[in-house]
């Protein structure tokens, strides 16, 4: 049985160390206070740090997921689906099941991510903002639950050589040991002892709390993973030749997806205007036409009534001659709309009035299924930040006491591949003193 923190410290080890010098400090101070350097299980688990530890793999990008996760989810889509007395055919048919339900749900949420995401907590924030119309609504809430974290976040100027800062950032009370930011003003070059960025992919809360200091509007363009962004679904796929100079015909599926979201971005802009409600009516008239006309139709005599001249083999299309002329657009005049007055609801709760009134009705508007999903995503990640955050203070809590460090000292991440912590001393004559732990 383990002794009493043991688990718990071991645990913050194990997952939320960002660097390898803070892994090698926790862990040190791990076996000296639970005397256990010499137990052969711990010994064995550490010659494989490589393989467990976070901190060692910070260089390479996983988008937060860990190794077990893309098999696991896997098993749990098609377990719940089959029986161990299913055969071969069934897990094939149940395996094309869930490619449709997966590819619904990508669909889906690339639509939501296209309409626009309404709920965001920073409203005039020019930075959240450019963040809102690049990122899908996913990374969004990731990006906006890191701006919030960055304003409460301590930033200090410890160098200055133009056109680079270096900053310590951290929290006042729950960071002991610190990070170190270094930006490039004139080529918008960050860089964050955390490495978070070039795991996940999304800028962390200590570059955005010098981004803030610094004034930066918009998220540097090196710093826009395209997977991320809106624009990740949107590339066309185009027809053409392969090597062998054989027809390669896109999909229907990806087509029409395509298709969709031109659509619908033509409509957006269109909407506002009726001349350009006209002129999208007009043409999907006269497109509609020119398709049946194109497609046909099989009669009874097992004709096919077609204009058009197609060669199955070539795909080539010998289009007739089109006369017809489309009218001109006339503007219409704009009808005046008169905005309807929305009272406001009854304060007073209505109570039961022989039986035919509900009692106590709460007076709550609907909510739509983005907001459910970003108020149950904002849930879960305010309980993750609040376990790690206790687990933080109970393993720092156990070195404060045993590190004694100057007056105005911080305990800092190191920026070179030194795995040792550093710790920075301010001097009112010489400036800042860097110490090696």
């Amino acid at each position: 049985m383990a002794k009493d923190g043991f688990k718990r410290r071991f645990d913050y080890v194990l997952k939320y160390t960002d660097t390898i010098a803070e892994f090698q400090h926790y862990w040190n101070s791990l076996m000296t206070d639970y005397n256990c350097k010499t137990h052969k299980w711990i010994e064995r688990l550490y010659d494989l740090k490589e393989k467990w530890c976070p901190a060692y793999n910070k260089e390479w990008f996983s988008g937060g997921i860990l190794s077990s996760q893309r098999s696991e989810t896997t098993n749990h889509s098609i377990s719940r689906r089959l029986h161990k007395t299913n055969g071969l055919c069934d897990f094939y048919k149940c395996f094309l099941d869930v490619i449709d339900e997966w590819r619904s749900k990508e669909n889906k949420g690339d639509y939501n991510s296209s309409t626009g995401n309404r709920y965001y907590a920073c409203a005039d924030n020019m930075l959240c903002l450019h963040a809102r119309d690049v990122y899908t609504i996913a990374i969004y809430l990731i990006f906006e639950q890191r701006f919030i974290k960055a304003i409460g976040l301590r930033c200090q100027r410890i160098s200055y050589e133009f056109p680079v800062s270096k900053y310590i950032v951290g929290h006042p009370t729950k960071d002991f040991i610190r990070h170190v930011v270094k930006f490039n003003e004139q080529e918008m070059v960050v860089d964050c002892t955390c490495k978070s960025y070039g795991e996940i992919g999304v800028l962390c809360s200590h570059i955005l709390r010098v981004f803030i200091v610094h004034n930066v509007e918009e998220i540097p363009k090196q710093y826009i993973m395209k997977r991320w962004t809106k624009e990740a679904m949107n590339t066309i796929v185009e027809e053409g030749e392969d090597k062998d100079n054989e027809v390669s015909v896109v999909s229907a599926s990806v087509w029409r997806m395509q298709s969709i979201r031109n659509c619908i971005k033509v409509i957006n802009e269109a909407q506002h205007c009726p001349a350009a409600r006209k002129l999208i009516d007009l043409g999907v008239l006269d497109m509609s036409c020119k398709v049946k006309e194109y497609i046909g139709g099989v009669e009874g005599d097992g004709n096919v009534s077609n204009k058009y001249v197609r060669d199955e083999t070539l795909l080539d299309v010998v289009e007739p001659s089109t006369d017809t002329v489309l009218p001109d657009v006339v503007e219409p005049i704009a009808e005046k709309v008169i905005p309807t007055m929305i009272q406001n609801p009854p304060k007073r709760k209505r109570k039961i009035k022989n039986g035919t009134e509900k009692a106590n009705e709460r007076n709550v508007r609907p909510k739509g299924i983005v907001e459910k999903k970003r108020n149950k995503l904002k849930g879960w990640n305010k309980r993750r930040e609040r376990h790690v955050d206790n687990l933080r203070e109970e393993t720092q809590s156990t070195d404060q006491c045993i590190i004694n460090l100057p007056v105005g000292g911080v305990l800092v991440h190191p920026t070179s591949s030194n795995s040792q912590l550093e710790a920075y001393v301010p001097d009112d004559y010489f400036g800042v003193h860097i110490h090696p732990l």
